[in-house]
């Protein structure tokens, strides 16, 4: 301690200077370290976590068609995103996808207290699973039993209505036959344990026909909304459908039990009927533990890791 005591006495000129400078240029150098590295640190871990994100959310996008195209797809994001994974990097089921990865961040001040390169880690899982609850769906309804092989959804001449005045419409916005209307052009929230919704009877011939053409003409840009193969929740034509149990009993404005939800890809409307077809959709909304409807249910995905 005296020895301490004689270094610090600027009156000895024995090198008390030089130590002080080099204990205080130490403990700068720690300091900044933290600050310097370990914000470094840091927003690489913001960054890392975000790529993982962004990777298995896209990839989960792809399990409804395989785990190979989930894969690829998952690939393909994170090296946009400046961090690619490898396949050993991720865990893909029938309907989930899980991204680890760890990136060396090297450091600059902190090399003086021995630590060259910091390790950060980043884990995303993401599921895919019936849709509980949706935006933009279509007031209109469809039997199960008709998922995927309707060509047709609602009663025109190829199709004549067989429901007791029901076209396969539904009273989800009310306001008659412009609510239907506007409901076709941009849907609605639903709910499917809700369970029940009621019927719109009737055939609303003109509304329908002019927002099924609104519909087809939205997309006339995009290339891949022309075909059914192609087409995806980015197409306006692409509308999501209630499906129900049965029309068993329905006579005018009738409950229908609710099980699920479709997508269908419009493909004209003509003689007052709306043809197209089914297509696999993974869409936003909200996820739940519905069972499914099958291949053509329309799913969710969500990010729970």
């Amino acid at each position: 301690m005296k020895r301490l005591l004689r270094l610090l006495n600027l009156r000895d000129e024995s090198g008390a200077a030089l130590v002080i400078v080099a204990i205080s240029m130490v403990a700068l150098l720690g300091c900044t370290a933290l600050v310097i590295d370990g914000g470094r640190i840091y927003s690489e871990k913001s960054k890392l976590q975000k790529a993982m994100d962004s990777t298995v959310l896209a990839g989960a996008q792809g399990l409804r068609t395989s785990q190979a195209q989930a894969i690829s797809i998952a690939k393909d994001v994170s090296g946009k995103n400046g961090y690619m994974v490898t396949e050993s990097e991720l865990t893909v089921t029938s309907d989930s996808i899980k991204a680890t990865k760890q990136v060396n961040v090297p450091m600059t001040f902190a090399k003086v207290i021995g630590m060259n390169n910091a390790t950060v880690s980043a884990t995303a899982k993401a599921i895919v699973a019936p849709l509980k609850k949706a935006n933009g769906v279509a007031p209109i309804a469809i039997e199960q039993s008709a998922v995927p092989n309707s060509i047709v959804l609602n009663c025109g001449q190829s199709n004549p209505g067989a429901h007791h005045g029901n076209c396969g419409y539904l009273d989800l916005n009310g306001n008659g036959a412009n609510g239907l209307a506007d409901g076709i052009m941009n849907g609605a929230t639903f709910a499917v344990d809700t369970k029940v919704v009621e019927t719109a009877p009737g055939g609303k011939v003109g509304k329908v026909r002019d927002a099924i053409q609104y519909l087809i003409d939205s997309d006339a840009s995009k290339p891949q909304c022309q075909s059914a193969s192609t087409a995806d929740n980015s197409c306006k034509r692409v509308i999501t459908i209630v499906v129900i149990d049965s029309w068993d009993g329905a006579n005018g404005k009738s409950n229908l039990n609710v099980v699920g939800l479709a997508s269908y890809w419009i493909e004209k409307y003509k003689n007052k009927t709306i043809y197209g077809k089914f297509i696999r959709s993974v869409d936003p909304g909200e996820v739940g533990n519905e069972t499914p409807i099958g291949e053509y249910n329309v799913y969710g995905v969500k990010l729970v890791e």
